[in-house]
């Protein structure tokens, strides 16, 4: 008797340490949705690519690209975001200026016109010139002609290194989620600037050498 209510008692064990397992590896493989950006063309030609991507497992296993507009709308939280169900205003939280995201359709500028890095100058981490003005045109009112990257279309090596600590491995990979919070936390610091530009300058000159 005493033997079966010990091998009744170790079944309940295990069934019950199944069953946690599961709930578990259950919560572990929720999906979660992130704001995004990538350095890949989109079909309307703009040199950078917004969108709500969703992962599971920290691996991105979805996503929808979405407008410039739109992910300034829902990172702002003033429109409805599977990313920011809490309508939390992520410029504010990372304490992004003004000019990195509020643009002004009708004068078709940017509020503080052109005072700090901006949110549709992103380009600039992967092309050392902006391929929509090459040599020899004429730039439009605040437009950025020179990029930050060592060659005219990719970074350097210790530039995509650099990149790197921010969670991708090619240069068109997804930045997303805190990630991309920190990279574009990092980016309002000019010493930041500054290594990312040197770090494809002295590339450039080993290669010379």
């Amino acid at each position: 008797m005493q033997k079966t209510k010990l091998t009744y008692t170790l079944l309940i064990s295990i069934v019950i340490a199944f069953l946690c397992s599961g709930f578990s590896s259950k919560e572990a493989s929720i999906v979660q949705y992130d704001f995004a950006f990538n350095l890949a063309p989109t079909y309307n030609s703009n040199l950078v690519s917004f969108a709500i991507v969703a992962t599971r497992d920290g691996k991105v296993i979805n996503k929808r690209f979405i407008s410039e507009a739109s992910f300034i709308r829902q990172m702002s939280g003033v429109e409805l975001s599977k990313a920011n169900s809490d309508n939390i205003n992520y410029f504010e939280k990372y304490e992004l200026t003004d000019c990195f995201y509020k643009y002004d359709s009708i004068r078709d500028i940017y509020v503080d016109g052109y005072n700090c890095f901006r949110l549709t100058d992103l380009w600039a981490l992967k092309y050392g010139r902006n391929p929509m003005c090459p040599q020899g045109c004429t730039p439009s009112a605040n437009m950025l002609v020179k990029g930050w990257a060592a060659q005219n279309s990719r970074p350097s090596w210790p530039q995509l290194q650099i990149l790197q600590e921010y969670g991708v491995i090619y240069i068109d990979d997804m930045f997303y989620g805190e990630n991309m919070f920190r990279l574009f936390s990092d980016m309002k610091d000019s010493k930041w600037i500054n290594r990312y530009v040197n770090a494809g300058r002295s590339n450039n000159n080993r290669s010379k050498s």
